[in-house]
């Protein structure tokens, strides 16, 4: 079955836009996308406790992500050591975190990211009601559970997490036999800076740094593959700088492409 990067990149580039943007239409059609793993300057929208709170409370602040109608939020102290871990659908969360199935138990919830003091949901359509309110019931929810004493991951799951070793030979093999092939028509390339735990870290290089559609490679393709090679694979975040980017494939989404 041809990648994603063969069908999307092995193009003129006359023809890269609609080949993107059929795509995505299709992941679309499957599943929502995940979040970029991208800092943003986004305000706060909520802030549960306060930013520090004495005693047991837990503070939690939440602070949106509007282009990939995901939420952040920022617990003030560790959920995890080192690890981190990614719901694409509920069933994940069943078989390997109690809090990630608390959260989809809540309803509307789309995806589940949790990484060192963060977790980021996406929605899934269901419901309607405003940010700040969904980021509330998510809040109270990750209070509660944290306050119960269950842990965020199974220890059995955590155990069956391959080294990190192993998933950076994983990954390192996905990116040399079929990313970097697939968008060097694009004069683009994708480097694994390192992996900690279960986190890889990347920058996307060449026609890729700065390109008006690096999302839709990052969340589409490289992230899918690389799920693909490492199920147990958490966060992926992107170390790019790509306000510096020189040579960007596209300076701007052309039509048909907007996300």
């Amino acid at each position: 079955m041809p990648s994603w990067f063969s069908k999307v990149f092995n193009t003129d580039a006359d023809e890269a836009p609609a080949a993107v943007s059929d795509a995505v239409a299709e992941l679309d059609d499957d599943e929502p996308m995940p979040a970029p793993r991208r800092v943003v300057s986004a305000p706060v929208i909520a802030a549960e406790g306060g930013s520090r709170v004495p005693g047991d409370q837990i503070a939690i602040k939440a602070r949106l992500e509007p282009r990939a109608n995901a939420c952040i939020l920022l617990v003030d102290r560790p959920l995890l050591t080192r690890m981190s871990f990614w719901a694409p659908e509920a069933d994940t969360a069943y078989a390997a975190s109690p809090l990630a199935a608390s959260l989809f138990d809540l309803g509307g919830i789309g995806t589940v990211l949790i990484h060192d003091m963060t977790v980021t949901v996406t929605r899934d359509g269901s419901d309607f009601s405003p940010w700040e309110e969904f980021a509330k019931k998510v809040a109270e929810q990750i209070r509660a559970h944290l306050q119960s004493g269950l842990p965020v991951l199974d220890p059995a799951y955590q155990d069956s997490i391959p080294s990190e070793d192993e998933i950076r030979t994983r990954l390192q093999r996905v990116i040399d036999e079929e990313i970097n092939p697939g968008i060097a028509s694009h004069s683009g390339v994708i480097t694994l800076n390192r992996v900690t735990g279960n986190t890889a870290y990347i920058t996307m290089g060449g026609g890729c740094q700065g390109c008006a559609a690096s999302t839709i490679t990052l969340r589409s393709g490289v992230e899918g593959a690389f799920r693909q090679a490492v199920p147990e694979l958490g966060a992926l975040l992107d170390e790019t700088d790509h306000l510096s980017g020189t040579n960007p494939y596209f300076s701007e989404l052309p039509a048909g492409m907007g996300m």
